[in-house]
């Protein structure tokens, strides 16, 4: 019966992610819909499609507390998925010929908006929900239970390839969109079909709990003065738990650990958003400890960002034929990811060969090697980029072109998607591999969560960027068309921020290693 169970569940698995590899293609191309059909200029649809991709990118944090602490993985999957099929169901509409003017707009906004909440609520709940229901590992490795997971990941694979070539030969939008809406609803019917069978975790709190509650219990204490002495802090000692030794950076959350002489003990613990542990007051300090280098996920968002949007309309401008196929641009975003997940596994081969033990338990050094390299691929990917649009400008300006494909190679673009690819790959993996660390393991996924919330706050800054850059050059770099803009000019200017970037990320480090050697000293001498 568990066999079959098994089994089963990696056909649901496998329709929940090829329906979301059909939604994933269709918003990549989002950018095209915007120029070509809603005729915005490119400058517009790149803000449209980076607001979208941040909101998306920051919901993450709040989605997971939520899972955490009310809702679970189960009715956040069905949320999720009643969130794509509507807001994919909306974007059809508002892209059929039944709607016009501001009323299409507006039905078009409310769309994204939905998208959005779908988007994060698959990501964060399907893989965990996932290994919920495997996790007690009986008939691991029968030939059933490989089969359907070879089935289901080379069919993901062949899906993946198929949407690449299929969805952009589709030509009316709203027949685009209304296909991922179809998919939805038959992943949410499969999905529900199996409801009395899933084993469902009940939610037990979110761990964010706790590093409100100290903020919480040093505000509340503000008005007294520091404790001179650690003994005068409170920590529960009588039970099996992992403590954490005191240490003297951020001062001001000691008071939350603080014993008041004027009032029981026994009292003060009774409520615990007034007195926490010195173990929960350590456990924020390393949360807060790591927030300085989420900094340099600033500047990344806003090379993230260009993957779909001006470098696919570049794309969109370009010969794309090979011989005598027409090469679909979502074969661009497959070379991306490819080299994503690529770079990803180079990652974590190298953590293990550096620390020369198995992968589960592999943790990087103190200085996160990889997010410098990723610093130093994005300067060299923004600075490729710079180099092609020049080249193809030329051409434009050669054969006097103005919103005509230009006979330049998309493959051009080529080098630059998959730099941009391994970025992102290096970069995720680095950072999860560092705050696997420095960060307690209940709170880990918050910041990993945390981080794309920054580097969201990075894609639409993107948006500001654009504006600031576009007023110093008097408008000249960006004007109504791509063909008449200067965008390599502008890829310079994001070639020497990423190099900016570098200088703050090894001025963030030498901060954080200072403070990490001298709380290490404390805890020796405590020894």
């Amino acid at each position: 019966m568990v066999l079959d169970y098994d089994v089963l569940f990696f056909l649901v698995w496998s329709v929940l992610s090829w329906a979301f590899t059909v939604a994933w293609f269709t918003l990549w191309m989002l950018m095209l819909y915007l120029t070509n059909e809603m005729k915005l200029m490119f400058t517009d649809a790149a803000a449209v499609v980076n607001v979208f991709a941040g909101v998306s990118a920051i919901g993450h944090l709040g989605m997971q507390f939520l899972v955490d602490a009310f809702i679970g993985h189960f009715w956040m999957l069905c949320l999720s998925t009643l969130a794509f099929s509507f807001g994919f169901g909306f974007l059809a509409i508002s892209a059929s010929p039944m709607l016009s003017g501001n009323a299409q707009k507006g039905l078009f906004y409310v769309a994204l908006t939905v998208i959005s909440v779908g988007i994060f609520g698959r990501s964060i709940s399907l893989g965990v929900f996932t290994e919920d229901q495997l996790e007690d590992g009986r008939n691991k490795g029968s030939p059933a239970k490989l089969v359907s997971f070879v089935i289901g990941n080379v069919g993901n694979f062949v899906f993946l390839l198929l949407a690449a070539i299929a969805m952009p030969q589709i030509s009316p939008w709203f027949v685009r969109f209304a296909i991922p809406a179809g998919c939805e609803v038959l992943a949410m019917l499969i999905f529900m079909s199996g409801t009395r069978s899933y084993k469902r975790e009940i939610p037990s709190g979110s761990p964010l709990t706790t590093v409100l509650r100290v903020f919480v219990a040093s505000v509340s204490k503000i008005s007294c003065a520091h404790p001179n002495n650690s003994t005068l802090l409170y920590e529960k000692t009588e039970c099996d738990l992992d403590i954490k030794p005191h240490t003297s950076s951020l001062r001001c959350l000691d008071r939350a650990a603080m014993i008041l002489q004027t009032e029981p003990l026994e009292q003060q613990r009774e409520n615990r958003w007034r007195l926490c542990r010195v173990t929960e007051v350590e456990q924020t300090k390393s949360v807060i400890r790591t927030v300085p280098l989420f900094v340099t996920s600033l500047i990344s968002g806003i090379v993230f960002s260009l993957g779909n949007t001006f470098f696919l309309e570049q794309a969109n401008h370009m010969d794309s034929t090979f011989g005598s196929w027409n090469l679909p641009l979502p074969l661009l975003l497959l070379f991306s990811e490819a080299a994503r997940l690529g770079s990803r596994e180079l990652c974590v081969m190298a953590a293990k060969r550096s620390h020369g033990i198995d992968t589960e338990s592999t943790k990087q050094t103190k200085t996160p090697y990889g997010i410098p390299v990723s610093i130093i691929l994005s300067t060299f990917c923004c600075s490729i980029a710079a180099h092609v649009e020049s080249r193809r400008l030329k051409v434009v300006s050669t054969q006097g072109l103005v919103s005509e494909t230009i006979p330049m190679s998309v493959f051009w673009l080529l080098p630059q998607y998959i730099l941009l690819g391994s970025i992102t790959g290096i970069y995720e993996n680095s950072f999860a591999l560092y705050l696997e660390e420095t960060v307690p393991d209940e709170l880990r996924q918050y910041m990993v969560l945390l981080n794309v919330g920054v580097c969201g706050v990075g894609i639409m800054s993107n948006i500001a960027l654009v504006s600031v850059v576009g007023r110093v050059s008097g408008g000249k770099w960006f004007q109504e068309t791509i063909n008449k803009s200067r965008l390599d000019h502008y890829y310079w200017v994001l070639s020497v921020l990423c190099m900016f970037n570098l200088l703050l990320y090894f001025s963030v480090t030498y901060w954080y290693t200072r403070c990490y050697k001298k709380d290490g000293a404390e805890q020796e001498n405590v020894r």
